[in-house]
């Protein structure tokens, strides 16, 4: 079973770190339009390698658009993606697009610990340890 989303991107930054989103809405939720203007992001892809446009057509204000073209460069997102493992991934094993969106997507979906959780959890043991057994 294909577990990833069907409108899913990648998107590759100057540092060739890696940005994954389970759709255009998600994509265009999160990049910045004056980055997309600025040419933050160098490359942008569909898992199975379709290329795909950033724009902003108002930096300061608007929002990123993002379009589909005709063109598809598999091999180039293939060594984008080894490149992305072997700078930002160290020590672990390089995946496939597919794997590594897959891979990216789930593990920033992830409920995060924050210190406030953390706080509070701790709290509520606390509170817990406390009350008066019945």
């Amino acid at each position: 079973m294909d577990d990833l989303p069907p409108g899913a991107l990648l998107v590759f930054d100057r540092t060739e770190d890696l940005l994954a989103f389970e759709s255009s809405a998600h994509a265009t939720n999160y990049l910045e339009a004056i980055d997309v203007d600025e040419g933050e992001y160098t490359a942008a892809y569909t898992p199975d390698g379709r290329v795909l446009a950033l724009s902003a057509p108002e930096p300061w204000k608007g929002p990123v658009v993002v379009t589909r073209t005709d063109r598809s460069d598999p091999a180039d997102l293939e060594r984008r993606v080894a490149r992305y493992w072997q700078v930002h991934q160290k020590g672990q094993s390089p995946r496939d697009p597919r794997d590594t969106a897959r891979f990216l997507i789930a593990r920033d979906n992830r409920p995060r610990e924050g210190w406030l959780n953390r706080v509070t959890h701790l709290l509520g043991r606390t509170h817990a340890q406390r009350a008066p057994r019945r």
